[in-house]
């Protein structure tokens, strides 16, 4: 009689397609062409033509994003669809293509799918949750799984071992170059000066050289009409977004003039590999220590003099805040100390804390 109703009944499905930069980097020209988004889609649209019980009600295409974990957003809309009771059946070209996940791949097929009443389809494994599980399948589905994990573990080793080699070597292996550099056009992994944006740095270490604070000259900077890191590159057709943007076009600010004079790039030193992530499923960085950095010296054509870093690390380790509508520091500033407290002294209008001292302020 169960055999009678699900004949009859009519599965609305999700057609899930996906692809990531690991399958084109690392896999052979026949496997990219195989895994393509529009080969799936094909693949599966021609396994479905004689299925009369499963009408396709969307597609959702995850590209370039890993198998290693489920938090992608074409499959989590696609999981906010089967919630909604939209889709119940979900169609995939093979189990690699859902996920490369070990144990979250076996939750999703094993336990939640069959919770919700959704049924799954992994065309090329030839399986179909609807037609029951063999005694077959309970050995080959884990293992495929298992299998599908272990790759993507491998592939994660050997792109994280490659990139290391290229840092080595003194290979800029960044997405976006920093400011006042540009990616060389016959070498995408070697640096090249940016003659404006150059221009730029250089004025930012004469302005903090001559006295000015960080804010100072972003306000100078704003007022000349210079833009900033990130519309700079948007003027270059280069998209990069900025989470922390509260204006519709984004300014100089001190924290981002502080990046700038901090940055050991502008002297010709590559410095690469400071963040990492524990492995290939948990993907949030971690800082690495500073003895495991990559530095390269005399890499690149520098922007600043080594000594012209080396003085504005000196200013920024001191303190040099401004007194209101100055916009130059004091010649003394951060220099002289209190004989009592030994805290730096500066100039205060009143006293601060309830401290008789100030803690260190020099009172008008």
């Amino acid at each position: 009689m169960n055999q009678i109703n699900n004949s009859k009944k009519i599965y609305h499905a999700a057609i899930y397609v996906r692809l990531s930069k690991e399958d084109g980097d690392v896999a052979t020209a026949g496997k990219r062409e195989s895994n393509s988004i529009s080969n799936q889609k094909d693949l599966i649209k021609n396994f479905l033509k004689d299925k009369k019980d499963i009408v396709v009600v969307s597609e959702r295409v995850d590209d370039g994003y890993s198998g290693s974990n489920f938090e992608r957003p074409a499959f989590q809309m696609m999981l906010e669809d089967i919630k909604k009771g939209i889709v119940d059946c979900v169609v995939v070209k093979d189990l690699s293509r859902f996920g490369r996940e070990y144990i979250d791949a076996g939750k999703y097929i094993e336990r939640l799918f069959p919770a919700l009443g959704v049924r799954f389809i992994a065309v090329n494994d030839h399986y179909d949750s609807l037609e029951g599980k063999s005694q077959a399948d309970e050995i080959v589905i884990p293992f495929k799984n298992l299998i599908n994990d272990a790759y993507c573990r491998d592939i994660s080793i050997k792109i994280r071992s490659h990139l290391e080699v290229k840092r080595k070597n003194g290979e800029y292996i960044g997405a976006f170059t920093p400011y006042g550099y540009q990616k060389d056009s016959d070498n995408k992994n070697k640096l090249v000066i940016d003659a404006y944006a150059a221009g730029i740095v250089k004025e930012i270490y004469r302005m903090k050289l001559s006295g000015m604070s960080q804010t100072a000259i972003a306000n100078a900077l704003n007022k000349q009409g210079v833009l900033s890191p990130m519309e700079y590159k948007h003027s270059l057709g280069i998209r990069i977004q900025d989470n922390f943007k509260t204006h519709e076009q984004a300014e100089w600010s001190a924290m981002s003039v502080k990046r700038i004079l901090e940055n050991e790039v502008y002297t010709g030193t590559l410095v690469q590999g400071k963040r990492t992530t524990p492995n290939h499923k948990v993907k949030k960085l971690m800082k690495k220590p500073e003895t495991d950095w990559v530095r390269i010296e005399k890499n690149h054509e520098a922007i600043v003099s080594e000594r012209e870093f080396a003085l504005v690390q000196r200013l920024l380790g001191i303190d040099t805040r401004t007194s209101p509508n100055e916009e130059k520091v004091y010649p003394l500033s951060g220099l002289v100390v209190c004989g009592d407290c030994g805290a730096m002294m500066i100039k205060r209008d009143v006293p601060a804390g309830g401290k008789v001292c100030g803690a260190g302020s020099l009172q008008t």
